[in-house]
């Protein structure tokens, strides 16, 4: 049985939309490599593959949207973008020897709706 059909008979035949891609992602790779991707356990996946999940499913919702379901974001400073490369914008470091890194450093700190960096505001 593939992980997308033990998602429609766990999830009673309707399974959510990010559930689904988790579960193709699985099919297409195995549940250890969809794990490493999304920085969670082969156990996390399985449980909610199969509904056996007991936490919430909100964090592993979100990267499963970033990784699989091409969620984008509006970027002040490049526009429309992949949150995958928003978050990866976000975590690098600042450069003053690259005017776009500059610029998109300050923008990720001055209030970007997007920002998840605790020191928002922050100014290099």
């Amino acid at each position: 049985m593939t992980s997308l059909e033990r998602a429609i008979a766990a999830w009673g035949g309707n399974p959510p939309d990010w559930v689904q891609a988790l579960a193709r992602a699985c099919d297409e790779t195995s549940q250890r490599r969809v794990a490493e991707a999304l920085d969670y356990s082969p156990g996390a996946v399985n449980g909610v593959v199969n509904n056996k999940w007991p936490a919430s499913t909100a964090a592993i919702e979100a990267a499963v949207r970033r990784a699989y379901m091409a969620v984008t974001v509006i970027c002040p400073v490049l526009g429309e973008i992949g949150q995958a490369e928003c978050e990866a914008n976000q975590a690098r470091p600042f450069s003053a020897a690259n005017g776009l890194r500059v610029r998109l450093y300050r923008a990720c700190r001055d209030g970007c709706d997007q920002s998840r960096i605790s020191d928002a505001g922050a100014r290099a």
